[in-house]
């Protein structure tokens, strides 16, 4: 069945999150807001973040070596997506529930190979407070059948944790159900027909450190606002899809239908521009390069990509970026970075 993207109109939103929408074959989104208020919750205690039982860490991946990302992709990608999913809650008597502490764990630990895909440290952690509340939140976005960072008291199974939980989370809700395997993160990344790319950059935000994860069937919070670290400054940007070898997987990227983006903390893509070229040096058409909204973790820039030329599949598909007059500190810096595509 064909999936068909339908835009839907900005939130009002003033904690700088984004909201997705899978409903049957329909993709539907709404984009939060840009202000920086911060969750009220007070989610960075000590104990908040040392929750863990196990390891959700991913240490880094030399994207530029082709084995090393397969073996990856085989081993941990296809097994984190395939994590079974149960969930002790129940709609119609508005109880939340919880999900296993071993499918928590592995939201979060595709989170990192997300990150360390893109050269982030893949060492978020999970919080066990801030999960108990996004799945409050996960709860009322199912019950209702709609998606809202602002819930109103009138909603079922309406909870104050929830709607702060609602308030600083990425959101996804599935029609009949979204949680066969890990669903709403690959969503996050892949982020089709969310011009902001809000979801992307709260994943593969420079600072994150904590988040809190929520989960019914059919839908999906997860905490990322407010649990920043230490200021990381990646010396190449953050590119998605990132610079070296990525599966052509449509859970990762597929370069003719997904929005391109590259962030660098702190600069200015106002004036920046993007160019491509193929593996024969051939230039690519290029639409809708600019400056992302601001208010979503990193400053970003986005475009894509038209036509066919460039596609070697099944082969390796090779494309050269420049990403140009990035200004940092107020000085123009360029960028360039070469991605190839595998065919699993």
């Amino acid at each position: 069945m064909m999936e068909v993207i339908v835009a839907q109109p900005f939130l009002p939103d003033l904690r700088r999150v984004a909201a997705l929408w899978l409903i049957c074959s329909a993709l539907s989104a709404c984009g939060g807001g840009g202000g920086d208020t911060q969750p009220s919750a007070s989610s960075n205690s000590s104990e908040s973040a040392a929750t863990p039982v196990i390891s959700t860490a991913f240490g880094p991946i030399n994207t530029s070596n082709r084995a090393e990302v397969m073996a990856h992709y085989y081993n941990d990608f296809l097994t984190l997506q395939a994590t079974p999913f149960s969930w002790t809650g129940n709609v119609s008597q508005c109880n939340a529930g919880d999900t296993p502490l071993n499918y928590k764990n592995a939201v979060v630990k595709l989170v990192n190979y997300y990150r360390a895909m893109a050269g982030l440290p893949g060492d978020v952690t999970l919080s066990l407070d801030l999960s108990a509340e996004a799945q409050q939140a996960a709860l009322m976005m199912d019950a209702n059948s709609a998606l809202s960072h602002e819930p109103p008291t009138t909603w079922l199974c309406y909870s104050a944790a929830g709607a702060t939980a609602a308030g600083s989370s990425d959101l996804s809700l599935g029609t009949p159900s979204l949680n066969q395997g890990i669903g709403g993160i690959r969503l996050y990344i892949t982020d089709q027909g969310i011009t902001t790319l809000g979801h992307r950059r709260w994943v593969l935000y420079s600072r994150l450190a904590v988040v809190g994860s929520g989960d019914t069937p059919r839908a999906d919070a997860l905490w990322v606002v407010g649990n920043d670290g230490p200021a990381y400054t990646p010396a190449n940007g953050i590119a998605w899809p990132p610079a070296g070898y990525l599966p052509l997987d449509d859970h990762l990227f597929v370069p003719a239908t997904m929005q391109w983006s590259f962030s660098y903390p702190g600069a200015d893509f106002s004036t920046a521009s993007v160019s491509m070229t193929d593996d024969s040096g051939q230039p690519i058409s290029l639409s809708g390069a600019g400056q992302l909204d601001a208010g979503y973790a990193d400053n970003t820039i986005g475009w894509n990509i038209s036509g066919t030329g460039w596609n070697r599949a099944p082969a390796d598909t090779t494309l050269h970026v420049t990403v140009s007059n990035v200004l940092i500190n107020g000085v123009a810096q360029s960028f360039s970075y070469t991605v190839t595509f595998v065919s699993p």
